[in-house]
């Protein structure tokens, strides 16, 4: 009959007359379960062979079922009673029906597992061969039952039956048969057949695992036998075709013959029988009684107890000796292949047949099974081992890798951990304070550097970098910085913080077109993430404000407002905001926010350095001397507070000497101050003496602050200058290489390696650095005019006379300003430093005194570097040779203005007269008649802004002329020169100047 094990599914065949009345406890060699095992009713009564060999009687027909009788109570020893046979519907039959075991244990232990009309029998007639039913007879061939198959078998291979006196071969060993367990007791080391009292199989074809009737028995065995072909009658000499029964012909002609003794079973469900689905009991639920007298039965061992310990062979278990292999069921709800049972007897025909069949059932089974390990469970199994290991790191982004090559070099010796410096960054940054924002970057730096996957370092840098450098950071850290942040986002995706982070840098160049708009998108999403933090949704408000403040005033302090309840600690609100009022060109309403910060700290450093920034720009420089002053008097020694007072006397208020002094009494004691400190006031000391005229000791401050700071950018920038002024190529671009990608100004390093291109007489180079760097910045009006200069050193004259003829022009500069200048600045260069030393370049160019155009362009070049005297010889000069030229008439009034001559009206006059389309030659009218008739000067200059719109310094002289009328007029007027321009401080003065009017 056929077992399941009710834990693992595996199926297993085992031999009927094993299995006691009331059924045996069995064990899966499997999974080690123990479960009941109850015997099934044949579909006909079986009877024990006749001792002398006869033939038993043909099956009979099915009897009705009936309800079997209880067995009587016999004694321990008593012979058991005879009893019906079972339903042949019931799969187990009735235990209670079946007669007990009555044998003493010395006699034959199975003598009572036939049918009890065959218990009366001498026990000689186990003689008979046991496995004679396994076949269907030669003259009646087993009808065809239909046999389910899942997926095509692999062709069974041709194997020798096993020959009776013939060793058994040893397989190796195989980990598909471990489920099998180990080989039967039973059977010899020499393959022979076991003893005379095993039992015989009970009922299970081998073909299709049905109940059959019991062949008829030869009486003896021949000693040899001559198997023909059962179609053609053709003697089989092969030992596969005699295991076949057919010769190889025959097979190819009728493949479904051939098929019979194919074993294809297909995973199922166990079939139900008429009485229901068979349900095996666990074992808490046996009866003791039944497990006591049934004994117990080992699927891979045997039955124990009352038949001794006899081992079933080839009922569960295939024998290592056995020339049969098996697959190992897979683990599944179905059922699963039964393990074929080997021949018992060597020399019959039936045993030999049988043993074809399982030959080639097995071989059939185990390509099936080996086709599904392979395909099937073994990549199941291989994709379960591969996602249970851990998700190998994903590769670092070559930025991030680009980014910590470049800062190896200023941290050669770190120490601690990354998360260390993570939490000292944090700390730094939420200070909210400028110099915290430099010291927090470095922290994160350190981080990233010992753990380059670190996102949360990346978005920390990133703001400290935004938030500390602001419009100033220069364009290489800004796109390392962009191109850092969006690494990090694909690694660990949209988090709050780094959309934070990517917010604010965005902000960092809210000039440029789309960057506000982004801004404003990062931030909102930031806000639609239901797990941000309210810090980060402060900063997300804070960033939104940030952004509308140009469009929207009352939307920019409604975000701001928000922000301050979300983090009512977060020091940056009121910050941002008065510097929002401040790019509105609300200049009293920021310094009101930035006085009212500084009276709940007073430590607040960056409030106090905006508010002397501003009052710089908008022309009150002695007002932030009085902050920095008053900073000193609260905090004695305070060592920022001195060297800004320093700074405003060279930068603001343009009084060197005195600035030098105080620069040079603070360096004396520079051992008591920190790094930072000692190589700011090295740095500024250095600009200070060479714009004093003493570049020995700007050459001398600068190589200190390089000793204090490896590769401080703002003292190679004054030894650059040097360098420039000395003729000294070589040095000037050892120095050059120390500043680019620092300056916080792209377009002037442009500017300043082209100055250094002229000077290693490289001119058609350093024209095309000079064309950039007007495209980058078209306030630059130094660009254009030394890209005249380099063109008139290749000696291209008409080259020279096109590019400053766009200069006089003034269609895209502004002749009243050289270049944009930041008030206070770590980088400090004069106005007119970019023009030093390129006087008479052009002049070299003239062909005669007739020839004007080449004095002209000197005129310019002289006029900007600031020697007006000699810029106003060069103009006289074109006037005396009587050419009517406008362009140097506007020039000369312009410079009679600046000297409060009355010359400058006659000559503006004139210059328009001559050239009306000249926008110089009409501001110079306005400017000269705004001192007389105010009115007329309006049309004037109102004529400026129609041909030239983009001349600021006409709209603001413009807007200077309608404050007593229009104030309002006035105000739109300047905002719109603000919003294009926030550098451009003479309508800044005059907006300052209107808030304070009220």
């Amino acid at each position: 009959m056929r077992i399941v094990c009710q834990k693992c599914a595996a199926a297993y065949a085992i031999d009927d007359r094993l299995i006691s009345a009331k059924g045996v406890r069995a064990q899966c060699p499997r999974c080690r379960h123990l479960q009941l095992v109850k015997r099934e009713a044949s579909a006909a009564s079986v009877t024990a062979s006749p001792s002398d060999g006869a033939a038993p009687p043909a099956p009979e027909p099915k009897p009705p079922a009936a309800a079997p009788a209880p067995p009587a109570a016999p004694g321990p020893r008593s012979p058991p009673a005879a009893a019906a046979p079972a339903p042949a519907s019931d799969l187990f039959g009735d235990p209670g029906a079946m007669p007990e075991l009555g044998p003493p244990r010395d006699a034959d232990p199975f003598a009572d597992l036939g049918p009890p009309a065959s218990r009366s029998t001498a026990p000689a007639s186990l003689a008979a061969d046991p496995f004679a039913d396994l076949g269907p007879p030669a003259s009646a061939p087993a009808k065809k039952e239909p046999v389910a198959k899942p997926a095509p078998a692999a062709p069974a291979k041709k194997e020798p039956a096993a020959k009776p006196a013939a060793p058994a071969l040893e397989l190796p060993a195989d980990p598909l048969l471990d489920f099998l367990g180990p080989p039967p007791s039973d059977l010899g080391r020499d393959g022979a057949s076991p003893p005379a009292s095993a039992p015989p199989a009970g009922g299970v074809s081998l073909g299709r695992m049905s109940a059959r009737a019991p062949a008829p028995a030869p009486a003896a065995a021949p000693a040899q036998t001559q198997t023909n072909c059962r179609a053609c009658g053709k003697a089989l000499a092969d030992p596969f075709d005699q295991a076949m029964g057919a010769c190889d012909d025959c097979r190819q002609r009728d493949p479904v013959g051939a098929q019979e003794a194919s074993v294809v079973v297909a995973p199922q469900a166990p079939a139900a029988s008429s009485g229901g689905d068979l349900e095996l009991p666990m074992l808490s639920n046996l009866d003791p009684g039944a497990a006591s007298s049934g004994g117990d039965l080992d699927f891979a061992g045997g039955s124990q107890g009352s038949g001794g310990d006899l081992r079933l062979a080839g009922a569960t278990a295939l024998s290592p000796d056995s020339r049969i292999s098996a697959v190992k069921p897979a683990r599944t709800s179905h059922l699963t292949a039964a393990p074929v049972r080997t021949a018992q007897r060597a020399g019959s025909g039936g045993g030999l047949r049988s043993l074809a069949v399982g030959l080639l059932g097995v071989v059939v089974l185990g390509g099936v099974g080996a086709a599904g390990y392979f395909l099937v469970y073994k990549p199941h199994q291989e994709e379960a081992a591969r996602a249970a290991l851990p998700a190998a790191p994903a590769a670092v982004p070559q930025v991030v890798l680009d980014a910590m090559r470049s800062w190896k070099l200023q941290f050669l010796e770190l120490e601690g951990t990354s998360a260390e410096h993570l939490a000292a960054g944090q700390q730094q940054l939420a200070k909210d304070q400028r110099i915290a924002y430099a010291e927090a970057e470095e922290s994160f730096q350190q981080a990233l550097l010992l753990d380059a996957r670190s996102t949360d370092a990346i978005a920390g840098y990133v703001q400290a970098l935004a938030l500390g450098r602001g419009s100033g950071m220069d364009d290489n850290s800004f796109q390392e910085a962009r191109g850092l942040i969006q690494a990090a986002e694909d690694m660990a995706g949209r988090t709050p913080a780094l959309l934070v982070a990517h917010a604010n840098l965005l902000l960092a160049r809210m000039r440029v077109p789309g960057n506000q708009e982004e801004a404003s998108l990062l931030a909102t999403a930031v806000l639609a993430q239901p797990t941000a933090l309210d810090a980060h949704k402060a900063e997300a408000h804070l960033v939104l404000g940030r952004a509308q403040v140009a469009s929207s005033r009352e939307l920019a302090n409604k975000a701001f407002d928000e922000a301050r309840r979300l983090a009512p600690g977060l020091k940056r609100v009121d910050y941002y905001s008065a510097l929002a009022h401040e790019q509105a060109g609300q200049y009293g309403l920021a310094l009101k926010m930035l006085g009212r910060r500084l009276e709940l700290d007073p430590q607040d450093w960056d409030s106090l350095e905006a508010s002397a920034r501003i009052y710089v720009e908008v022309g009150e420089p002695a007002r932030a001397r009085k902050l920095y002053e008053d900073r000193v008097k609260a905090n004695a020694g305070d060592v920022r507070a001195l060297l800004a007072l320093a700074v405003l006397r060279y930068q603001a208020e343009g009084d060197v000497r005195l600035a030098v002094r105080e620069l040079r009494a603070l360096a004396k004691n520079v051992a008591r101050y920190g790094p930072r400190d000692a190589s700011e006031i090295w740095g500024h000391l250095a600009a200070a003496e060479r714009s004093s005229g003493n570049a020995d000791g700007a050459v001398k401050a600068a190589d200190e602050a390089l000793k204090v700071v490896k590769d401080l950018p703002e003292a190679h920038l004054q030894l650059f200058m040097v360098a420039l002024a000395r003729k000294d190529a070589a040095k000037a671009r050892e120095h050059l290489k120390g500043f680019q990608g620092r300056l916080e100004d792209s377009a002037l390093e442009q500017v300043l390696e082209g100055r250094a291109l002229l000077l290693e007489q490289n001119p058609a180079a350093a024209q095309e650095r000079f064309v950039k760097a007007g495209r980058m910045d078209a306030r630059r009006l130094d660009a254009q005019l030394l890209a005249g200069v380099a063109a008139a050193s290749a000696k291209q004259r008409d080259e020279t006379f096109r590019l400053f003829f766009g200069v006089l022009e003034a269609r895209e500069w502004d002749p009243m300003r050289l270049a944009p200048h930041p008030a206070l600045t770590r980088f400090w260069l004069r106005p007119n430093d970019t023009l030093a030393g390129v006087e008479g370049v052009v002049q070299v160019l003239g062909t005669g005194p007739d020839d004007v155009q080449p004095a002209l362009y000197e005129g310019l070049v002289r006029y900007y570097q600031g020697d007006l005297q000699g810029a106003d010889r060069q103009f006289r000069a074109v006037v005396d040779t009587g050419v009517n030229n406008g362009a140097a008439l506007a020039y000369r009034s312009l410079i009679a203005l600046d000297g409060k001559s009355a010359q400058a009206l006659p000559l503006a006059e004139k210059a328009v007269a001559l050239e009306r389309s000249l926008p110089i030659a009409r501001l110079s009218l306005g400017l000269a008649q705004a001192a007389r008739d105010v009115e007329l000067a309006k049309r004037t200059v109102r004529s400026v802004v129609d041909v030239s719109p983009k001349m600021l310094s006409a709209q603001t002289h413009l807007a200077a002329l309608e404050v007593a009328a229009q104030p309002d007029v006035a105000r739109a007027m300047l905002l719109k020169v603000v919003g294009l321009d926030p550098a451009y401080f003479p309508a800044k003065k005059l907006l300052f100047k209107l808030d304070e009017r009220g």
